[in-house]
């Protein structure tokens, strides 16, 4: 009998060593979370945290999150525990009906997301001589991003309608919050200030900020549009003085100019025609249309945002650009690795502090969906220490 009972030992380190399981855990049985009276499998959890991961495309073996892994389980786990009080509360409220018409309300919504990217997508490729068919295009372009995040449009239309309750109970407890005048106008005043002292040090943000469309509480000096006509070397022949300058050989990389001024000559009797069309006072943006080989000038319509000391712009395309003190210059032609451009100076961006009224609605709106996120947020918290729960992250 002992001699048995050792060979079984053996058996089964051996079987251990080699990674193979003689039980099977049921991980429906075993609890992760517990929330009140209800609780979180482990079978539950790896079925949505592995589904999470996969959208990133990992598994939980994947060697590039092995340090992040516990961590991640354990954010994930939270959000599980913070979801299933959610759930509880729009149960216990009552919350959780959802009505024919905002079903479709719903579904019409993700819809009418569907058909503007489907409209500006067709524009864009409709205005591409390459593309054959604009339509099968954008759709394909749509189905591919839809695909890249694991997703389609009727679960998109189902994602939204499954929020809905979440939605009324987010409504439900920032019903009355609001914010004050006195608040608005002391938060104005901070950024005000804020936005000088970061836009006079660094103007590059205030661009960038511009851009991106942000609310803009304070212009600074000598910001200005520029618009230009540039008539493009071919790629290839931009890729070889770009592979040039980058040459870790330093007598090969300081041929880069000739071979910029080579190729430039190249393309110098278009660029001089256009110039004299400029110089005789034709339209500027038609000839942009015409001649133009920037995409910018479509992605920008108003013209680059530009100042003095702007260093995103290559140095002779700067340099030019700085010598435009007035709006309505126009440059000479000035070569570049790109190729010749013909720049203009359109207008110039008023100095100075925005005034309240100038952003009252969209500070008020902001500020009123901060208050109401942050009133959310901490009931949510507040549910959360009130549920009793307990998470077993070892058994993750």
């Amino acid at each position: 009998m002992k001699k048995f009972i050792k060979l079984l030992a053996v058996a089964l380190a051996a079987a251990a060593l080699a990674g193979c399981s003689l039980v099977s855990i049921n991980t429906e049985k075993i609890t992760v979370a517990t929330v009140g009276d209800e609780t979180i499998t482990k079978a539950a959890f790896d079925e949505a945290f592995n589904a999470f991961l996969a959208q990133y495309g990992y598994t939980q073996d994947s060697t590039e999150i092995a340090d992040q892994l516990p961590d991640l389980k354990e954010q994930y786990i939270n959000m599980m525990v913070q979801n299933l009080v959610i759930e509880q509360k729009i149960e216990e409220l009552g919350l959780g009906e959802v009505t024919d018409e905002e079903k479709a309300a719903a579904e019409q919504s993700v819809q009418d997301w569907y058909d503007e990217q489907f409209a500006q997508l067709v524009e864009t490729y409709s205005a591409d001589e390459t593309v054959e068919d604009p339509e099968a295009e954008a759709i394909t372009t749509i189905e591919n991003y839809l695909s890249y995040y694991g997703t389609t449009l009727e679960q998109m239309k189902q994602e939204e309608v499954d929020y809905i309750p979440t939605q009324k109970l987010y409504d439900e407890v920032t019903k009355d919050i609001t914010v004050t005048e006195e608040q608005i106008e002391s938060q104005f005043a901070t950024l005000v200030s804020e936005a000088k002292t970061e836009y006079d040090e660094d103007k590059s943000a205030f661009v960038t900020d511009y851009q991106s469309g942000n609310t803009i509480y304070y212009t600074p000096e000598g910001m200005f549009f520029v618009k230009h006509i540039l008539i493009g070397l071919t790629e290839e022949q931009q890729q070889e003085i770009k592979d040039l300058r980058a040459d870790e050989d330093e007598t090969v990389a300081a041929t880069a100019d000739a071979k910029r001024d080579e190729y430039l000559l190249t393309i110098r009797e278009e660029a001089e025609a256009v110039l004299a069309r400029v110089d005789a006072g034709e339209d500027f943006d038609a000839l942009i249309e015409e001649y133009g080989d920037d995409p910018g000038m479509s992605v920008y319509p108003d013209g680059y945002l530009t100042y003095v000391g702007d260093t995103s712009f290559v140095d002779e395309f700067a340099a030019a650009c700085e010598a435009l003190t007035e709006d309505g210059m126009t440059s000479g032609l000035v070569g570049s690795d790109f190729g010749y451009h013909i720049i203009r100076r359109v207008s110039t961006l008023p100095a100075g502090e925005a005034t309240l009224a100038d952003v009252h609605d969209a500070l008020q709106e902001s500020m009123l969906q901060e208050a109401k996120d942050t009133a959310y947020s901490d009931q949510i918290a507040a549910w959360v220490e009130e549920a009793n729960v307990t998470i077993e992250t070892g058994r993750l």
